[in-house]
């Protein structure tokens, strides 16, 4: 795993522990960017740690080429048919939002499985908790 990406753990897991921790913060979060090669057949995984329900996430991803992306829980990932909370493709750039259903840990994949070519992509992650914004209501199971 690169240095960049453990930044990004680092700081979303920071901006996560500053809105578990701040009983008074009204809003929490931190924006966290990184740099990622995806060689041709293959994917990237970029691990979200501990994100609360409810919390707004929007990234931003620029590449030099086309790229499969989704941002699923660790939940689905273990699932024999995993359901993406977000699934598209980028043809050089990309941004998308979602609200967290569920705490727990996300996986944003970068995918060039079809690709023939490496390709080198920045992805810039915000994520925000708002306590004063309703969640969202929880899947019934």
């Amino acid at each position: 795993m690169s240095t960049r990406a453990g930044r990004l753990f680092l700081a979303l897991a920071l901006g996560t522990a500053a809105f578990l921790n701040g009983a008074e913060a009204r809003a929490a979060g931190g924006t966290a960017q990184v740099s990622i090669e995806i060689p041709a057949g293959k994917t990237r995984t970029v691990r979200l740690r501990n994100l609360p329900r409810g919390t707004h996430v929007t990234v931003r991803i620029d590449a030099n080429g086309k790229l499969g992306v989704a941002l699923i829980s660790g939940a689905q990932l273990k699932s024999r048919t995993p359901e993406a909370l977000f699934r598209g493709v980028l043809d050089r750039r990309m941004t998308f939002q979602v609200v967290i259903p569920v705490s727990g840990h996300y996986f944003l994949i970068l995918d060039n499985r079809r690709g023939s070519a490496a390709i080198k992509a920045r992805a810039t992650i915000q994520a925000e908790h708002d306590s004063t914004r309703p969640s969202p209501p929880s899947p019934s199971t």
